[in-house]
């Protein structure tokens, strides 16, 4: 396994529909896999966040991000 990428459909919509502001936060290496943890929390105009998306990378090179 090279990149792992997890989404929950339903929130996708909800972001699909309110994506003013996402927040993007990378964390390094904690788990076993020695991979990257990529989370994207959305937030909506009622001031509540929401999960969108993570994905494990297996570095930070920019062919990852494509």
């Amino acid at each position: 396994m090279t990149h792992l990428f997890i989404i929950y459909e339903p929130h996708l919509k909800i972001y699909t529909r309110n994506s003013e502001v996402a927040i993007l936060d990378l964390i390094y290496k904690i788990n076993i896999f020695d991979m990257l943890l990529l989370n994207f929390v959305g937030l909506i105009i009622m001031n509540t966040n929401f999960f969108i998306a993570s994905i494990f990378l297996p570095s930070e090179t920019v062919s990852d991000f494509k």
